[in-house]
């Protein structure tokens, strides 16, 4: 659903990585104006995918583009919001009540459904707004600017059905050693800010995410321009952010070299993973 929204659906149950439709535009972003989610946008894009069985909601980080709507999304379906404090305080400040609030634990799996998901502790990638370990101490209320938004720890989810299991990587770095023992049959791998990154910096993240993991499919995500509405074609992140068309060339030579498959999701699109 863009950036690296996914809705993750057994027919049954429903879970969302991520919590991101709302467009904040870019000179929103430059000029510090406050932003707030749109109902509208938010209420059509959950419709167009049928998004009405949704149990949880795991944030990977506190950034806006991965949970400026989760409050609006956890009140509209009755979810439970998954985060870090920063991401809780997200939800406070959209008056989520504390009962649909869990703290993340790498140290425990939460059930949902069918599902098992477990919380894996990783890094954003190389430089992010406001600082890396940057939190929101309080709850955040909307309308509020995208700084507002800070990090607050960055997490992957290994998302286990009882045929399949996905790995959910929402951004590009990681934490050594973290996901050794790790295997998915699918990895959502972002690749944000990986076209402007050193080549040996990309080579040992693509070893510690596709070689360490070795999935049978890689789907890129968090390649699209999240300063504009999602449509039934996403633009690619503009090159004065990102060039993410040598993000691609990077991660494809990985993939071929690996034997791995590749995928690409364009908005509201989907795959079928078993």
């Amino acid at each position: 659903m863009g950036t690296t929204m996914m809705l993750v659906d057994d027919g049954t149950t429903q879970i969302l990585i991520d919590a991101f439709i709302t467009p904040a535009g870019l000179l929103d972003a430059a000029l510090g104006r406050p932003v707030s989610t749109d109902p509208d946008a938010v209420d059509t894009a959950l419709d167009k995918v049928g998004a009405d069985r949704v149990r949880a909601i795991f944030i990977s980080h506190s950034h806006h583009d991965h949970a400026l709507d989760v409050a609006y999304i956890a009140n509209r379906t009755g979810a439970t919001v998954h985060g870090s404090p920063s991401t809780l305080n997200i939800a406070r400040g959209g008056n989520v009540p504390e009962d649909r609030l869990a703290l993340l634990d790498p140290e425990k799996s939460v059930t949902v459904g069918s599902f098992t998901v477990r919380t894996i502790a990783s890094k954003h990638s190389p430089n992010p707004m406001g600082g890396e370990g940057a939190t929101i101490d309080k709850p955040l209320l909307q309308p509020a600017p995208i700084s507002a938004y800070k990090e607050g720890g960055t997490y992957d989810f290994l998302v286990a059905a009882p045929e399949t299991s996905m790995l959910f990587k929402g951004s590009a770095n990681w934490i050594p050693g973290a996901l050794a023992g790790v295997h998915a049959d699918a990895l959502f791998l972002g690749i944000g800010g990986l076209g402007r990154a050193e080549q040996s910096f990309s080579k040992d993240f693509l070893d510690a995410t596709i070689g360490t993991v070795q999935p049978a499919i890689v789907i890129p995500t968090h390649w699209n321009d999240f300063f504009c509405p999602i449509h039934e074609g996403l633009p690619l992140q503009r090159k004065l952010v990102d060039n993410t068309p040598a993000a691609f060339d990077t991660v494809l030579a990985r993939t071929k070299a690996d034997g791995v498959g590749i995928g690409l999701l364009e908005a509201f699109a989907s795959i079928t993973i078993h």
